[in-house]
């Protein structure tokens, strides 16, 4: 994506979409990066004039940018997507993520991963492993689970749309507990900004559980998130040691990260 982004002003406020064609914009602007009128057009079965008002309204309020003829999504503002919903965009990047996120871990580890549907992936991957698992990712109870693995899932509130667990309780079930290692998903990372989650409940139980670890810290994250800053900050970047993301994550933004003195893994594909 080669347009200069509109720069979201720091003061100012999350918008809330209520308009379903709104939303629904963004969805396919998170999965596809840029968008045509035309194509918008015939998806909702509106004229394209009634299309580029709602991309101006859009553009209005740092959601998005306009560009002739279309739309690219705005770096500035992550909302906060349905689990079912973000499950199924950018699968293939999110598995060999998760998969390498996992070759990170060795036996008899103690690993905290929170929730998200890239950690589900790292989750996922360690199957096999004799490690123990403490996490407040509900989505987990629906995976083939190893019943050779420890598997702690921490109580709390339990929250349908993140399929997370969270509250006063998740976060008194991690103070007795210690990581040797911490995977952390997040909507946003930025060299300014730092680490950022679009659920202020969650960037709690994110940084108890980076307070309670004793090994490394990593984010694993595909290229949608990088550059991005959502509602709440979970952490800035020096809490964190290495970030795991795919391919298609800018490389100039990865290597401003690794100049702030974290490591940066972008996973290739294999085709």
């Amino acid at each position: 994506m080669n347009a200069q982004l509109p720069t979201r002003p720091d003061d100012q406020p999350t918008m809330k979409i209520s308009n379903y064609r709104h939303k629904k914009i963004l969805e396919m602007l998170y999965q596809r990066q840029s968008i045509s009128a035309d194509e918008l057009a015939t998806e909702f079965g509106v004229s394209k004039i009634t299309i580029r008002r709602d991309l101006d309204t859009l553009a209005g309020e740092y959601l998005l940018e306009r560009t002739r003829g279309g739309a690219v999504l705005a770096s500035g503002l992550r909302l906060e997507e349905l689990f079912d919903q973000k499950d199924h965009v950018s699968k293939r990047e999110k598995s060999l993520i998760g998969r390498y996120a996992a070759s990170l871990v060795s036996e008899h580890e103690t690993v905290f991963v929170n929730a998200g549907s890239t950690t589900l992936e790292v989750i996922r991957h360690l199957r096999g492993k004799k490690v123990r698992i403490v996490t407040n990712n509900a989505a987990c109870l629906g995976l083939d689970l190893d019943p050779e693995q420890e598997i702690i899932l921490l109580g709390g509130d339990y929250r349908s749309a993140s399929k997370s667990l969270v509250g006063d309780l998740t976060i008194a079930g991690l103070h007795s507990i210690f990581s040797s290692v911490t995977f952390l998903g997040i909507n946003g990372v930025s060299i300014k900004k730092g680490c950022t989650s679009a659920v202020h409940q969650e960037t709690a139980v994110n940084r108890a559980m980076i307070e309670n670890s004793s090994g490394k810290v990593i984010v694993v994250a595909d290229h949608t998130k990088m550059n991005c800053v959502s509602s709440f900050l979970t952490c800035p970047l020096n809490r964190i040691d290495m970030v795991v993301t795919d391919w298609m994550a800018p490389a100039a933004f990865c290597e401003e990260i690794e100049e702030a003195g974290l490591c940066v893994v972008r996973v290739p594909d294999e085709d």
